[in-house]
């Protein structure tokens, strides 16, 4: 019986695949699909004794779950909730997935190459059906002009994708996407110790996939400049700036250090001869005739969006107000005054902000521990490798590549992170499922770390 339930969890995942769109586009009767979810518990039940992998993130998660069913119970319109409700519960089953998948070094390395090839969904999918809103810079204006928007009409994206959230989700994947290209790269050009030659299909092979990943990256990274998205760029320019600080050598570190504290005393002159004004058009831009957000993309509409969002934290800071109703209540129970009643906000254009909204301040608390627990494993996972134990942890994967993709890793997060103080991709978001994949890829390879050695 055992060595059915453990043949038939191998391939639970194929029922995860199956559930999923009706998770992503629910409906009242859509819904009776949540119930493959304790379906594959079960099966996980008999197989292993337990229904979920034990991992660093479960009481975390644990909260987040509790929070979501209260926020049913909060909620002012179930129908308006269910699309994030159910994303959540996909998002929690993805994380588990990839955390007991990627527990073997072949698993792991196709959760990574799943977590890509969804990344390069996303991006070509953006470039084909987002509604691309002009006025920031003249030269990609000339671009997004001349682009088809030919996704229009999905439930959520009516009118196309969000420019904004397009770069808040691609944003996960750049950063793995462009330090894997450098590790594969670097391995190639400086083979592991003991390893001086290569064989020949070795070496077509690694430069088969430096072209592939290069490739992949340079697209993702063209569409992800297309958005025009300001917080985006600050975002993935800053984590690039931080992770590759971390990278250098100790040697190295105070030099960059250096060239970066007089680049930024440079930037700031030049800041300063403009004026802030000049920098907060910069960095939030103004309404634009052709944006319907009007003022919500300027420094002053965030400002207000984010008063009426504490506003509404207050009064509701151990439930949360339910799900995505924010974009409703905001015009009903704080009237904002730049900004159109007829304006569908989204959400609070913070990421924390959201999430204290949607699920209250402990549902706020288990969403900064996710964080700070992730950091905390890829600080391990940095000190591993540093060990020379990143062969052991993905065999035939040198010192360069596992290092640079652990690095990428935490850019990802980094990067989405600092996108998320102006701007928000909110729980239970379509796009959202690849910051759980990434969770999951760091989790299993922390996972792997302890049974080393332990």
């Amino acid at each position: 019986m055992r060595m059915i339930s453990r043949f038939a969890d191998r391939y639970q995942w194929i029922l995860l695949v199956l559930v999923a769109p009706f998770l992503l586009f629910p409906s009242p009767i859509r819904t009776l699909a949540l119930l493959v979810i304790p379906l594959g518990w079960i099966i996980s039940w008999a197989a292993w004794g337990a229904p979920f992998p034990r991992t660093p993130l479960n009481t975390i998660i644990l909260v987040m779950a509790i929070m979501v069913l209260v926020s049913t119970w909060a909620t002012y319109d179930l129908t308006l909730s269910l699309p994030k409700i159910t994303g959540m519960m996909l998002a929690f089953s993805v994380y588990f997935a990839f955390s007991r998948y990627g527990a073997t070094p072949n698993g792991w390395k196709l959760c990574l190459g799943v977590f890509f090839l969804i990344g390069l969904g996303i991006a070509g999918a953006s470039f084909i059906g987002t509604k691309w809103y002009g006025g920031k810079f003249g030269f990609i204006d000339a671009i997004t002009s001349r682009l088809p928007s030919s996704l229009a009409g999905l439930a959520g994206a009516q009118d196309g994708f969000h420019p904004n959230e397009v770069a808040g989700a691609l944003l996960w994947v750049l950063p793995p996407l462009i330090f894997y290209s450098a590790g594969i790269l670097l391995q190639t050009i400086i083979p592991p110790k003991g390893k001086k030659h290569q064989t020949l299909t070795a070496f077509l092979v690694s430069w088969l996939l430096i072209l592939v990943s290069g490739l992949v990256a340079l697209f993702t990274l063209g569409v992800f400049l297309l958005t025009q998205s300001r917080g985006g760029y600050v975002g993935l320019a800053i984590s690039i700036l931080v992770v590759l600080w971390l990278g250098l050598p100790a040697r190295w570190k105070a030099v960059f250090l250096a060239i970066l504290i007089v680049g930024t005393i440079l930037a700031g002159v030049l800041i300063w001869q403009a004026g802030s004004d000049s920098l907060s058009s910069l960095l939030f831009g103004s309404s634009t005739p052709d944006n319907p957000a009007l003022s919500a993309n300027s420094l002053e509409g965030r400002l207000e969006i984010w008063s009426r969002a504490i506003y509404g934290i207050q009064d509701f800071p151990f439930t949360g107000m339910g799900m995505n109703t924010f974009r409703k209540i905001v015009h009903i129970l704080y009237p904002l005054f730049l900004i159109s009643p007829e304006v569908d906000l989204g959400h609070a254009h913070n990421e924390f902000l959201q999430a204290a909204l949607d699920l209250g301040i402990p549902g706020l608390m288990a969403f900064l521990a996710l964080y700070f627990a992730s950091g905390a494993m890829l600080a391990n996972l940095m000190r591993s490798i540093l060990k020379n134990r990143g062969p052991a942890l993905i065999p035939n994967w040198s010192y360069l590549r596992m290092f640079s993709l652990v690095l990428g890793l935490g850019g990802g997060l980094l990067a989405h992170m600092l996108y998320g103080l102006t701007d928000a991709v909110a729980l239970g978001s379509k796009p959202g499922v690849m910051f759980w994949m990434i969770l999951g890829l760091i989790t299993s390879l922390h996972t792997r770390l302890r049974s080393l050695t332990s």
